[in-house]
C-alpha cells in the first residue's frame, strides 16, 4: 500500500513545517520513521521505503519543485546533453541508503523491505514535459529525435541506484511506470518494454532469482506483452484490469488491484470488492494491494478494516 501514509495523522506530525519534499526523500531519520509508520500502525506484511520516482531525475541534475495540491513542477528539458553524466550516484543517494539500512535492521525478519524506482519512460516524461500532463505531446514529439537517449541516460542510472537499494538491504524492487498507459504498439516496446527488460536483466545477473515487481499502470492488454517480455517476477495490476482477464492471461504472480477511491469513500463495498479479489486469487500467488496509492483522505479506520480482513484469510 504505497504512500498509505499520507493519511496518518502521525505522518503529517512528522512532515509538518517541511516544504521540500526531495529534501525530505534524502532526510535519513525522516525517511526511516515514515517508511515504518504504516507497519506499526496495521501491521503490513512488507514496508515501502519513503521516497520518490523523481529522484532518479534529481541524480541527473533536474531542477525539480513539488506544489502542494499539484505534484512536481521541473524544469523541462529538451535534449539528453541536459542531463548531468552521473559517475557517482552512491554519493548522491547516501542517505536514502543508509534509510534503506536501518528500516531493514528494524523491521522482524519476517516483514520484506520494498525497494523502487521509476520506470525509465515514466521519468522520461515528467522531465521533458516539465511535470504531469494529459497528452505527453512534449514527450512524444521527442521519440524521432532524442527520446531513446534520454530513457537510456535514465536506465543506466536506474540500475546503479536499484543494485545499491538491494545491497544495503531490499528485500524486493518495484519499478512503478505509472505513465506506460499513454504508449502503444512499438513505442510501448521500445519505450517501457525495453528497458524494463534491461534493467531486470541487470539486476539478474547480479542477484539471480531477486523478486522484481512491475508497474505499467494503465497499459490494458498490453500487461500481457509486458509480462511475456520483461522477465518481472510479479507484476502490480492497476484498479482498471478486470481480475478475471488478469487470472487467465498473465501467467506470473499478481498484485493488486483494489480501487483506492473505494477503500477511502465506501468502506462496504472495499471490503466486498476485496473479497472478490481475493476468492478469485486464493489458489495462486498473490499479493493483495491497491491498485495504485492510498489516498491521502482516506479514514483510518477504513484501512484497519482491509487488512483486517486480508489477514484473516
Amino acid at each position: 500500500m504505497r504512500q498509505a501514509g499520507r493519511s496518518l495523522p502521525e505522518y503529517r506530525e512528522a512532515v509538518k513545517g517541511m516544504s521540500n519534499f526531495m529534501e525530505m526523500c534524502y532526510n535519513t531519520d525522516l525517511v526511516v520513521e515514515l517508511t515504518l509508520q504504516p507497519v506499526a500502525r496495521f501491521n503490513m506484511d512488507a514496508a515501502v521505503i519513503f521516497s520518490d520516482i523523481l529522484v532518479v531525475a534529481d541524480i541527473l541534475g533536474c531542477d525539480i519543485d513539488f506544489i502542494r495540491g499539484i505534484g512536481p513542477t521541473i524544469k523541462p528539458i529538451k535534449n539528453s546533453k541536459e542531463l548531468k553524466k552521473s559517475q557517482k550516484v552512491e554519493t548522491k543517494i547516501l542517505p536514502i541508503l543508509n534509510a534503506i539500512k536501518r528500516v531493514r535492521d528494524q523491521l522482524p525478519k519476517e516483514k520484506s523491505l520494498i525497494g523502487f524506482a521509476g520506470g525509465p519512460w515514466t521519468v522520461a516524461s515528467y522531465i521533458i514535459e516539465g511535470g504531469s500532463s494529459k497528452t505527453f505531446s512534449r514527450a512524444l514529439d521527442l521519440y524521432h529525435s532524442n527520446l531513446e537517449e534520454i530513457i537510456e541516460q535514465i536506465t543506466e542510472v536506474t540500475i546503479s541506484y536499484l543494485i545499491k537499494q538491494i545491497e544495503f538491504g531490499a528485500d524486493v524492487i518495484q519499478l512503478f511506470d505509472s505513465n506506460a498507459g499513454v504508449l502503444s504498439g512499438e513505442l510501448f516496446e521500445k519505450c517501457v518494454i525495453k528497458p524494463t527488460k534491461k534493467i531486470v536483466s541487470a539486476i539478474k545477473g547480479n542477484f539471480p532469482n531477486f523478486p522484481i515487481i512491475g508497474f505499467p499502470k494503465f497499459s490494458g492488454k498490453l500487461y500481457k506483452d509486458y509480462c511475456e517480455k520483461t522477465d518481472v517476477s510479479a507484476v502490480s495490476i492497476d484498479y482498471n484490469i478486470p481480475i478475471e482477464w488478469a487470472k487467465k492471461n498473465l501467467k506470473i504472480p499478481l498484485q493488486g488491484n483494489l480501487n483506492p477511491s473505494l477503500l477511502a469513500y465506501n468502506k462496504t463495498k472495499a471490503i466486498e470488492e476485496a473479497r472478490r479479489i481475493i476468492d478469485c486469487f486464493k489458489d495462486l500467488p498473490f499479493i493483495f494491494n491497491l491498485g495504485h496509492g492510498v489516498l491521502p483522505d482516506t479514514p483510518i479506520e477504513n484501512i484497519a478494516a482491509l487488512v483486517d480482513l486480508v489477514k484473516s484469510q
